[in-house]
């Protein structure tokens, strides 16, 4: 249901290719898509099934791979890094 409105922001391929570009896992990946969502940690743990340190955890992983302070600045991180390689690959959307 959740993962529903995340599909509307990134083709399945578009996804695949940054999560693939940004090198992070699939529970990470997951993560992400419920933030995108607009889910609050607990949130996010009751989809996965994992802690709310366990989702924390994931988040403060993703802060420190990425220098960023908060999840603001991880969801305008992966919009921007998505429409770089979007400018990058000639898209007439982004140029």
């Amino acid at each position: 249901m959740v993962l529903a409105l995340m599909t509307n922001i990134f083709s399945d391929s578009e996804w695949a290719e940054l999560v693939s570009d940004l090198s992070i896992s699939l529970r990470q990946a997951e993560v992400i898509k419920h933030l995108l969502s607009g889910l609050s940690d607990k949130q996010v743990a009751l989809e996965m099934q994992i802690s709310v340190a366990g989702v924390r955890a994931h988040l403060s992983q993703l802060f420190s791979k990425f220098d960023l302070q908060d999840r603001h600045e991880l969801v305008l991180y992966m919009f921007s890094h998505f429409r770089e390689r979007c400018r990058a690959n000639g898209c007439p959307y982004c140029q």
